[in-house]
């Protein structure tokens, strides 16, 4: 199945998977410090209101004082609204500086956004050194984020020394608080990792884990390590059921997984036409082992009319998206109306990047 593995993790890059915090889907202010002015509770709680009603500029004026008195939460929700324009014009440097401020204070959701505002350089200079530092004293806190975040960075040596351990050690502590983003990436060390971490076992219980929360990716590679029989026995009923479930949710690499069991009739009957389907519903979302495969069986007239034409489109669509072999048969093989149709290349399944 799929890509060689050091090329996947090649791909691989540090990105922010989680969206931000929506302030109106979580309360804003869960809890009040011991240490607060009665005046400035009853501020928050009314600016909490303020904000579900979507009434910014009355929001806004209720937090000036509590953010005037050093409230860690009334000057985090301030940054959040210069951030996402509520009431205001957006203004990173302005959200920065509530941040930094809200931050210092111990604010750990502050902390966290400080940190991600540092790693992509959100209204400053990027510094992913100090976005570490955040990061960790959020993780330490206990917020699940910037336990995940703090992982990536060990994971891939951004602003700390590359260390699977603790990648595994924070990615670990997020993942058991029901992080699903977390849950992913710790399958994948496990699955991907050189050293004694190394355990399809692991993955798959992690990726299990993300797929029951609906990730689609994890529910890709759950299927991939069913088909494979890694980690479990291999049970083709459960693959095609997870790579379902994660084409519903717009997985490409789990479409075309769905065509490569039809095209190879591994644990359903063959079915060409099938394969087609699946292999075009994922070359149209830019797949380009899809690509590939779909122009293959365009050459080749496999559950479709054979076009040559057609062939060529898709074979320079999936070279332009990187694939190798389309690539190959476009340097080795100049593709005619009259030309043969080449062997059949069989392409490994993918897992999730």
């Amino acid at each position: 199945m799929a890509t060689d593995i050091e090329g996947t993790l090649r791909r691989r890059v540090l990105r922010r998977l989680i969206p931000l915090l929506f302030l109106l889907a979580l309360p804003l202010f869960p809890s009040a410090s011991p240490a607060a002015e009665t005046g400035d509770e009853t501020a928050l709680k009314a600016a909490q209101q303020a904000l579900e009603q979507k009434n910014y500029q009355k929001a806004a004026d209720l937090l000036k004082t509590p953010a005037e008195h050093g409230n860690g939460e009334a000057l985090y929700v301030l940054g959040c609204m210069a951030r996402e324009g509520w009431g205001t014009k957006k203004d990173a440097k302005v959200a920065l500086r509530y941040f930094r401020q809200a931050a210092e204070r111990g604010e750990v959701r502050a902390q966290n956004d400080l940190g991600f505002a540092l790693f992509t350089g959100q209204g400053t200079g990027r510094n992913v050194k100090e976005a570490a530092k955040w990061y960790r004293k959020a993780a330490e806190q206990g917020w699940a984020e910037a336990q995940y975040r703090l992982g990536q960075l060990y994971a891939f040596g951004r602003g700390v020394e590359k260390n699977e351990g603790e990648a595994i050690d924070w990615y670990s502590r997020a993942a058991n608080q029901g992080l699903d983003l977390a849950q992913y990436s710790l399958g994948m060390i496990y699955l991907y990792s050189k050293t004694e971490h190394q355990s399809d076992t692991k993955a798959a219980h992690w990726f299990e884990r993300a797929a029951e929360q609906n990730h689609a990716k994890a529910q890709n590679n759950l299927a991939f390590m069913y088909c494979e029989g890694r980690g479990y026995p291999q049970d083709f009923h459960k693959a095609l059921q997870w790579y379902g479930k994660a084409a519903e949710n717009g997985s490409g690499e789990a479409m075309y997984n769905i065509g490569f069991m039809y095209e190879h009739g591994r644990g359903v009957a063959q079915d060409y036409t099938k394969a087609v389907e699946m292999y075009r519903k994922a070359a149209e979302k830019n797949e380009a082992a899809a690509q590939f495969s779909l122009g293959l069986m365009y050459d080749q007239g496999t559950g479709v009319p054979r076009n040559i034409s057609e062939a060529a489109k898709w074979y320079r669509i999936a070279a332009q998206n990187g694939d190798p072999d389309a690539k190959a048969m476009l340097r080795n093989q100049s593709v005619k109306e009259e030309s043969a149709a080449p062997p059949a290349k069989q392409k490994q399944k993918k897992k999730s990047k």
